[in-house]
């Protein structure tokens, strides 16, 4: 069992997916915005996340923000992220200086999350 951080602000989709999660045998970390990621992050008591799945659009803090700034956390750089987007352009999201391990388009359902979740934590 992999423990997986979720951020969305989207609080139906937050809830959603990690039912979807939880169902295919994770632990679920969840959060509603790149802030409250971030301070569960540096919480010493959380467990450490061996993935998160992050939302790229968002209000205040969105997700290219979010993984920068989880890039420069001691103890979380290194965690794989994976974007969980609304967003159509991919290539648009590619171009950024900000990298995630991949994206998972929010239409394409629980079968395509689980095969995205399941490859990201493979290190495919």
């Amino acid at each position: 069992m992999s423990c997986i951080l979720l951020i969305d602000d989207d609080t139906d989709m937050l809830a959603m997916t990690g039912r979807w999660l939880e169902k295919a045998g994770h632990r679920v970390l969840k959060a509603a915005s790149g802030k409250e990621a971030l301070s569960i992050l540096e919480d010493a008591s959380e467990e450490k996340p061996e993935l998160i799945l992050l939302d790229y659009a968002m209000p205040e803090m969105d997700g290219p923000a979010v993984l920068r700034a989880i890039r420069a956390l001691e103890g979380a750089g290194d965690i794989p992220i994976l974007y969980r987007t609304g967003v159509d352009d991919m290539d648009a999201m590619e171009a950024g200086d900000a990298k995630a391990c991949g994206f998972v388009s929010k239409s394409e359902g629980r079968p395509a999350l689980i095969n995205a979740v399941t490859k990201a934590l493979a290190g495919a």
